[in-house]
């Protein structure tokens, strides 16, 4: 009884001086001395012990009441709602971990709180997770997730105050925050650019200016998971040229084109050199050449290049010049697709 009143003492002397979660320890260190004691003979004492646990009850409600917790700012989008990680990345070991703040807020405003054990599990899912973690000066936690048992389905992290004293815990599942990895939709949106070799930019790159080069790339594709949406607007060169070459804000303007939103860009670019003319012991032959030379990225909506197949060179013939030009664009389309075609297996696995 006298542990238990000089708990209390304790555990005002802590809140009085902004030491929320201590005040809390010594509060559930009451409820275990109670577990731990035996049952009283005495009807006096018996009363003030229930007393001193009703207290303790009421006091850990009260305090528990003013704790709010908050995702960390790398989960919140610019809209202010929480995003859902990529359960792909997490498996790897490069997705966003969950993060939270907690907060307590008194009659002047909010404070954060340090010292405070979060508890993280998995809800649904299973993997091998740092179970607790005490938040820093800043209100801060934060988990690592070495792995996750499978990929194809949703992982739900949550994140719980709870408190330990003397053997007794203490679960707040009010002073919580989830975090959502997802299996990602696997969009695509294919642009293609067919260019001179000397020329520094495509035209206007829109889905006829490539479009058997798009079909040819669409066929292949077939079997790798990716869903592939149709371009509803022209993509300017200059961001189709930034994002091949892996220029993070063409890539985000390229995914978001239409306003539709795609997990991956498939962009392809040849360019043919001008038709060389057939010239034997000084005479000219109505036979032209023209060699081709074919590019092809995957790339998430992130930036990462997932694949980037070498670079294929290729060449056509035909009775003019513009034959021979057409002669290579065709000969180099076939390369690319039976380049993805034989790489199917390869651009699955990486896309996963």
């Amino acid at each position: 009884m006298t542990s238990m009143e000089s708990l209390i003492q304790a555990s005002q002397n802590a809140l009085d001086t902004n030491h929320p979660i201590e005040a809390l320890k010594h509060l559930v260190g009451i409820l275990a001395l109670n577990d731990e004691a035996k049952a009283e003979t005495d009807a006096k004492r018996n009363a003030r012990r229930r007393e001193l646990v009703w207290w303790a009850d009421q006091k850990i409600t009260e305090i528990s009441a003013r704790f709010s917790m908050e995702a960390g700012d790398e989960w919140i989008k610019e809209d202010g709602t929480q995003r859902s990680g990529n359960i792909q990345d997490l498996a790897k070991g490069i997705g966003i971990m969950p993060v939270v703040r907690l907060l307590i807020n008194y009659d002047y405003g909010k404070a954060v709180v340090a010292d405070a054990p979060i508890h993280f599990s998995f809800v649904n899912g299973m993997g091998d997770i740092t179970l607790t973690s005490a938040t820093d000066s800043h209100g801060v936690a934060s988990t690592i997730v070495r792995s996750i048992s499978r990929t194809d389905k949703p992982v739900l992290i949550r994140a719980m105050l709870v408190i330990s004293n003397r053997g007794k815990t203490k679960a707040f599942p009010e002073i919580h925050r989830d975090f959502t990895y997802i299996v990602p939709a696997r969009t695509a949106r294919i642009f293609a650019s067919e260019r001179p070799a000397d020329e520094q930019s495509a035209g206007s790159l829109t889905m006829g200016a490539a479009a058997s080069l798009i079909d040819s790339i669409g066929r292949a594709l077939n079997g790798t998971g990716l869903e592939l949406l149709p371009a509803a607007s022209t993509l300017d060169p200059i961001i189709f040229f930034a994002a091949l070459q892996g220029n993070f804000e063409a890539i985000q303007k390229a995914c978001t084109l239409g306003g539709i939103s795609v997990s991956y860009l498939v962009l392809a670019d040849i360019q043919y050199d001008a038709p060389r003319q057939m010239v034997f012991n000084g005479k000219k032959y109505n036979i032209f050449t023209s060699t081709a030379r074919t590019l092809l990225r995957i790339i998430r909506s992130d930036g990462r290049i997932v694949i980037a197949r070498p670079l294929i060179s290729i060449k056509g013939q035909g009775g003019t010049e513009s034959a021979a030009i057409q002669s290579a664009l065709i000969e180099a389309r076939k390369a690319i697709e039976q380049d993805i075609t034989s790489h199917v297996e390869e651009i699955k696995l990486a896309l996963e």
